[in-house]
């Protein structure tokens, strides 16, 4: 199409359009916006450059340029052509003059001089080659009056005058200037664009309205309006502040070493053969070996024990000892075997398989003192509900219910008591129990044949793999190794949660109650910690209550004590789980349900629930130490406070003052 075609098109005013004004405050920015309707960042606005001749090539050439600059204003069709100068060719401004409808002034609200400049050089200029042209003041870069500067100026080019704030222009500035000259004025930014459709409609209504003063035969004209007042740009609403959550602790075990070390709400008994007496607790042993699962879930109550046991002159205990004896007898000369150097000078069977030797220097004879001297830990007492493991598995002998002295609160309770024959031995047996509760091994253990040994006697296979790894070098290997185990004992642990099992205590609520394992609650909650220590009476009742808590938000606080991820349901009041974790001393369970608190507002596709929610959680927010939902909230209120006033008056008028002052 020629660019003369719509000077013959009857009915389409054609409008010559010069835009004028000192070097670098984006006329050329400003007439490719409204050319082509770029979109840029301010990044690149500040990082590319277009010159200056780009809009005479394009309206030669470019076809969509063309289009675009066909509009519809008033009711009037338009084509509108528009030239870029030059800062300081006034040669070449004085051709750009020749026959113009509308002339558009431009300066930088970020450069006073480039204001100042209007009236001392270009408003005379332009009076001077067109007098009686219509003038439109346009003030350009109006996203510089609300970015960071520091910003802006690291990304403008290296030789660029920087910007300082006490450059930015007010609204105000340029309001005076086209007051004083007569002239409409008007703010852009092409990054927001804002203000570019106003600052050129209303320089075609301005051309429109001098030509229909010159043209008043053009019927088509009379509706044509004198330019409008420009809208009040409204600031880019600044992001809302993101809910950061605090890294999990790490996991090296240290509240659990702490836990074995201090036999706090034990529940099970282990008597070795030489007499010592280790508490520890059946969920972690339960959880992270199915050996003791499948022991403590044993049903202890189909029939009590003889009191016959309890005699060392009984045949059916001689018996008994001599089965055991053999037993350990021949456990022992395996394992004087497997020590034997091959004939063939080559490797030990201890190289070849570490984890299945023990290092021992004890004979037949010193086994069989050690055992008769462990009779005394068979005894039962007449009448007691247990059961004889001998046959069982490996390293057990019994297990039976009794009153023992709670090592910490110094009160009688049920305990379970497990009774090992000399196959386990103190120190090895120590640091079984120490994995079971950690999950980790150090290289320093001392003597890990025997540790290997043991993990076999007690099927902890994981165990015994990393005993492997580190006689051969290989303790690289041990690190998917524990993070298996966890794994795997999360799982269970969520599975005892949900069945109840190993359960020592019961929590009540409002609307209901669960079973809990007050174990699992020391080693990760230190208000749980303080409260089952011994010095309040919920150390040794079976039953806690907690006011104003509901099921479903206990439930979330339990799965996340016992495995660290946070699991929301459906049903769950996210205030009353705030509360909760609020008075569980739990900072990063409460990040967290801030977190999905905001995820769930966003996800809500009504612009009023969110305003009226927000509300709600604010105070709540505030006074339950949630300080990051409360600072969303407040971001929320302010970006959107015309149309929460308007929707919430009441709420908004009796809010607090220090949140009124905000």
């Amino acid at each position: 199409m020629d660019i003369d075609t719509d000077y013959e098109r009857p009915n389409v005013e054609t409008i010559k359009c010069v835009v004028v004004g000192d070097n670098a405050v984006g006329k050329t920015r400003l007439i490719c916006a409204r050319a082509c309707n770029a979109t840029l960042t301010q990044y690149q606005l500040l990082a590319t450059h277009v010159p200056t001749v780009w809009a005479i090539d394009q309206y030669r050439v470019c076809q969509e340029v063309l289009e675009r600059s066909r509009d519809v204003v008033d009711e009037v069709s338009v084509s509108l052509r528009l030239w870029d100068t030059f800062g300081d060719h006034h040669k070449d401004r004085r051709f750009a003059y020749g026959r113009s409808d509308v002339v558009v002034l431009c300066f930088s609200l970020a450069n006073p001089n480039s204001l100042r400049h209007v009236k001392t050089m270009w408003y005379s200029e332009i009076k001077h080659f067109c007098p009686r042209t219509p003038i439109v003041l346009v003030g350009c870069q109006l996203d510089l009056r609300y970015a960071d500067l520091d910003a802006v100026n690291r990304a403008r080019r290296p030789l660029a005058k920087p910007i300082k704030p006490s450059d930015i222009l007010p609204p105000e500035k340029g309001h005076e200037v086209a007051k004083e000259l007569g002239i409409p004025y008007y703010e852009t930014s092409v990054v927001a664009q804002f203000g570019v459709k106003d600052v050129f409609d209303n320089a075609i209504r301005s051309a429109l309205i001098t030509r229909r003063h010159l043209q008043f035969w053009k019927s088509h004209l009379k509706k044509v309006q004198r330019p409008l007042l420009q809208a009040p740009f409204l600031p880019p609403k600044p992001p809302p502040p993101i809910i950061n959550v605090p890294d999990p602790p790490p996991t090296n075990g240290e509240g659990l070493v702490s836990l074995y070390c201090n036999p706090i709400c034990t529940d099970v008994l282990f008597i070795l053969h030489s007499g010592e007496r280790i508490f520890a607790h059946k969920v972690y042993l339960a959880t992270s070996c199915s050996k003791f699962y499948d022991l403590f879930t044993m049903d202890l109550t189909e029939e009590p024990l003889n009191h016959g046991w309890e005699s060392e002159g009984d045949n059916r205990f001689d018996d008994q000892n001599v089965s055991l004896e053999r037993r350990c007898v021949k456990e022992q000369a395996s394992r004087t075997k497997s020590l034997d150097i091959d004939k063939d000078g080559g490797e030990s069977n201890l190289q070849k398989a570490p984890w299945t030797t023990l290092r021992t220097s004890k004979s037949d004879n010193a086994l069989r003192q050690a055992l008769h001297k462990s009779s005394t830990a068979w005894t039962l007492k007449p009448g007691v509900r247990g059961r004889m493991l001998m046959n069982w598995g490996r390293g057990f002998i019994s297990m039976h219910l009794d009153q023992v002295e709670d090592p910490v609160t110094k009160k009688e309770k049920l305990i379970t008591v497990v009774t090992l024959d000399c196959l386990i031995q103190l120190r090895p047996f120590q640091v079984v129990l120490k994995y079971l509760y950690t999950g980790f091994l150090s290289e320093v253990q001392a003597d890990l044949m025997q540790v290997a040994t043991i993990a076999e006697v007690l099927e902890v296979f994981d165990l015994r793999m990393m005993v492997a790894n580190i006689l051969n070098r290989e303790s690289f290997m041990n690190q998917e190794i524990t993070k298996a185990f966890h794994v795997r004992r999360a799982n269970r642990i969520k599975e005892c949660l949900a069945k109840g099992t190993f359960s020592d205590v019961v929590f009540r609520v409002d609307d209901g109650s669960i079973r809990a394992h007050k174990p699992l609650l020391i080693s990760s909650c230190d208000w749980m910690a303080a409260m089952f220590r011994g010095s309040f009476k919920e150390s040794y009742v079976e039953e806690v209550y907690l006011p104003n808590a509901r099921l479903s938000c206990l439930r979330v606080v339990l799965e996340y004590l016992y495995t660290g991820h946070f699991a929301p349901k459906c049903d769950l009041d996210t205030m009353q789980l705030l509360i909760l974790a609020n008075q569980l001393c739990l900072p990063r369970l409460v990040a967290l349900t801030e977190q999905y608190v905001v995820s769930e507002l966003l996800r809500n596709p009504s612009q009023e629930d969110i305003d009226g929610q927000s509300l709600m959680y604010l105070e709540m927010a505030q006074f339950h130490n949630s300080k990051q939902l409360a600072n969303w909230c407040l971001h929320h209120i302010c970006t959107n406070y015309n149309s929460i006033c308007r929707r919430f008056p009441r709420e908004m008028k009796y809010m607090s003052p220090d949140n009124k002052m905000l």
